[in-house]
């Protein structure tokens, strides 16, 4: 490593260490002020110090996974603690975004709304929530190991539909790793387990929109039309993204559209889960 490529990745790592102090700044500051003034809803003080735990425990994985990189002639870290990392993001997110939907109701509204609730649709949104994050944290492994760089095509992988030598990985002094690293380390495996997934996801998104469409709630049928239209956008920057072999732009676009889809599940689900009641309307848009 260059004294150049040394200061590229001191200053994101400075920036991003320092971004992280402020949130948790913000996160003291505001619940002590909240606490003091008995501004926290009954029943919330567990759940918003639970955040401020969480993103503490973000911190110290954060540091667990930096650390993986500065042992012997390593500079990338390990894939599998940069999936723990963002995998924990996106659950703290979500969360966030799950209590600003409660929030933003009052208690009584919520309650009446829980009891029109669309039982078997949420059930199937949460299934989705639950798939879409199986699919970002493989897309952190591919991250990690610059999978994404690999194989420029599609929708073969290289003119082939499974990777050549999937199951093989050596070490720095070139001994083959057991079959398990593979899923990790490999990066045809890698990418190719985040393309099936993604196909698969894409699949399912489909079985729930159409069960959403039946929706009684035209708030409810437009948030799941967003879900769907979001998801294959994402799809379309994917692929885009393994055509030009990762470039930095499309690969963060592919990311942070990954957090808006992310957000847009989580609320479809909260709406399915608890309607407006001043959307019921017929009919199908």
């Amino acid at each position: 490593m260059t004294i150049e490529e040394f200061k590229t990745i001191f200053w994101w790592e400075w920036g991003h260490r320092q971004f992280g102090r402020v949130i948790g700044l913000v996160w003291a500051l505001g619940f002590a002020g909240f606490l003091a003034t008995r501004s926290i809803p009954r029943g919330w003080t567990g759940r918003l110090l639970g955040l401020g735990a969480l993103g503490g425990l973000q911190g110290a994985i954060g540091w667990w996974m930096v650390s993986s990189g500065l042992s012997g002639d390593m500079l990338d870290v390990k894939s599998y603690r940069l999936a723990t990392h963002l995998g924990l993001a996106f659950i703290i997110l979500g969360l966030i975004a799950h209590d600003i939907f409660e929030l933003s109701r009052s208690e009584v509204d919520l309650i009446a709304a829980r009891r029109a609730g669309e039982g078997k649709l949420a059930r199937m949104a949460k299934g989705l929530m639950h798939f879409a994050f199986l699919q970002i944290l493989l897309g952190a492994l591919v991250a990690g190991i610059d999978a994404g760089r690999a194989f420029p095509t599609w929708p073969d992988m290289n003119g082939q539909f499974f990777p050549a030598d999937a199951f093989y990985v050596v070490d720095s002094a070139g001994n083959a790793l057991p079959i398990w690293h593979a899923f990790f380390e490999n990066p045809g495996l890698v990418q190719f387990m985040h393309r099936m997934s993604g196909y698969l996801l894409a699949a399912f998104a489909v079985v729930v929109w159409l069960r959403a469409r039946k929706s009684a709630y035209a708030i409810t049928r437009r948030a799941f039309h967003a879900v769907l239209i979001l998801l294959f956008v994402q799809i379309f920057i994917g692929i885009y993204t393994a055509l030009t072999a990762a470039q930095v732009h499309v690969a963060i676009t592919h990311q942070v559209t990954a957090v808006i889809l992310w957000v847009a599940i989580i609320r479809a689900r909260h709406l399915a889960g608890a309607p407006v009641a001043g959307s019921l309307r017929e009919g199908a848009l």
